[in-house]
């Protein structure tokens, strides 16, 4: 009687639930959110093309979405559409059944690629992808020759700016530059070469540097090798986890030089922070320092410099516009994922910036330096280190302190504007794809007009680009040819 019960219970729930949607129904569903979160989120659509644009940018993905496409093809064609926006903060990550089917697809060599600035290289592999490679016959003998740190030059006969050019229309990155890319898929090179142009053959041909050698050889496919690119990624994900925690380091060097480390600007504000700034440059002014060098390499942003900015310029001097261009009005759309601290500080953001509004204390968000003592003034020279990975707020500080201070600028170009884009990055996860959508309601300017050409501002005074440098070893290289820059 009891079994009976139940079957009565589920069966009217089976006879009415609803038919499965069909593919290309669940890809429009997606879209819908898609769209619904940018234009309700995204702070300005119209920074670095017409809003137009963008919104025909949109239709055409919805028609491209029309038709049933596999994951992959899903994947690129938001990309796509949204690497077309220019801002490096708004992206859309792939979902794990993405980065399965890559590993699945065996079109893989049998080496794990890192980026390091503009250069391939091999990473070291573990022995226990030994079992997971293609390893057979002459490939073994062929791959082993091919050692950690080598410089790869081309694969499949493309070279490397001839595959990051085929990969670049899907990543996004402020004004559409090419640094930023890089840095991006500095840690997946091979999951985007397989989905923007994978191998249609047996065995690639491989170029590689060996000492002052350029050597090819012939590499068969299969699997990637996944444990060791998993320990990778895992090791890069509590680095930037530590760094975010971190208000920057200083030291004298030479005891004629300062250099302040910032790895991030996640945790760069508050007392201790304000604390930390103060010690550092009283320091400076008891050893008469008058040379600095201030190390953004890698640094992708987080707060605003306005504060540490004081301390080069003075006070009341007018440093952008920081503006909430879609703060939360009521409820936000239900697909916005809102129990993290993300959300929690777009909320208080929203609320901070309707009351300046109500004290008519806004001034359409216009910064200027505050108060300091113009003895706390540094008034020496400045050197400062960017590379790709230098973005948002990092790459806003580099851009003021070589605009209102005459700082060098030495390294690479910055990966972010040096003139404006969108921050303050939220999320929201599509409902069947799975794929992770950042928007970002916030858009901050500097102080400069708008010119023609958004990169020429950023190209370093000194370029330091380096072969493969071991990590432990990074920042001293990058330090003392800093220091070098002085002269």
């Amino acid at each position: 009687m009891h079994r009976l019960f139940v079957l009565l219970l589920i069966l009217p729930a089976i006879a009415f639930a609803p038919a499965t949607k069909s593919p290309v129904a669940k890809q429009l569903k997606d879209y819908v959110v898609f769209e619904k979160v940018l234009l309700a989120k995204e702070g300005r659509l119209d920074l670095h093309q017409s809003a137009d644009s963008m919104l025909l940018y949109l239709s055409q993905l919805k028609t491209n979405l029309s038709g049933e496409k596999s994951h992959i093809e899903q994947y690129k064609a938001y990309s796509l559409a949204l690497a077309k926006l220019g801002c490096g903060h708004t992206q859309i990550h792939p979902s794990k059944q993405i980065l399965r089917d890559w590993v699945s697809a065996g079109k893989s060599l049998p080496l794990d690629f890192i980026i390091q600035g503009k250069r391939l290289y091999i990473n070291k592999l573990l022995s226990e992808d030994n079992k997971v490679i293609n390893l057979d016959g002459t490939n073994s003998e062929r791959a082993k020759k091919i050692k950690a740190n080598f410089e790869i030059l081309s694969l499949d006969h493309k070279t490397v700016p001839e595959m990051i050019a085929e990969i670049a229309p899907y990543i996004s990155s402020d004004e559409d530059g090419i640094d930023f890319k890089y840095h991006q898929i500095s840690q997946l090179f091979d999951f985007y070469r397989h989905i923007c142009s994978p191998f249609d053959t047996d065995s690639i041909e491989v170029r590689y540097v060996d000492g002052l050698d350029t050597l090819e050889t012939y590499l068969a496919l299969g699997i990637a090798p996944v444990n060791t690119i998993n320990k990778r990624l895992k090791k890069e994900a509590a680095d930037d986890l530590s760094k975010d925690g971190e208000i920057g380091s200083f030291e004298i060097i030479d005891s004629n030089c300062g250099v302040f480390r910032f790895r991030s600007f996640t945790a760069c504000n508050g007392k201790a922070y304000e604390y930390f700034l103060e010690q550092s440059f009283r320091k400076m002014r008891l050893k008469n320092i008058d040379q600095l060098v201030i190390d953004l390499r890698g640094n992708t942003g987080g707060v605003m410099q306005y504060s540490l900015m004081r301390y080069f310029v003075g006070q009341d001097i007018e440093l952008g516009r920081y503006v909430v261009e879609k703060p939360k009005h009521g409820f936000d759309t239900r697909y916005l994922k809102k129990r993290n601290g993300d959300y929690r500080k777009h909320k208080w953001m929203s609320r901070i910036q309707r009351l300046q509004i109500w004290l008519n204390d806004f001034d359409d968000g216009l910064v200027r330096t505050e108060p300091i003592d113009d003895a706390h003034i540094f008034e020496g020279k400045i050197v400062v280190i960017t590379d790709e990975g230098t973005f948002s707020s990092a790459s806003m500080l580099a851009c003021h302190l070589k605009t209102l201070c005459n700082a060098k600028l030495a390294g690479r170009p910055a990966g972010g504007s040096f003139y404006r884009g969108n921050a303050g990055t939220i999320y929201a996860v599509l409902p069947n794809s799975r794929f992770r959508l950042m928007v970002n309601p916030n858009t901050f300017y500097s102080q400069l007009k708008i010119e023609d050409d958004s990169q020429a501002i950023k190209q370093p005074d000194v370029m330091i680009d380096p072969s493969y440098l071991v990590p432990r070893k990074m920042d001293e290289f990058y330090i003392q040819a800093a220091i070098a820059a002085f002269n």
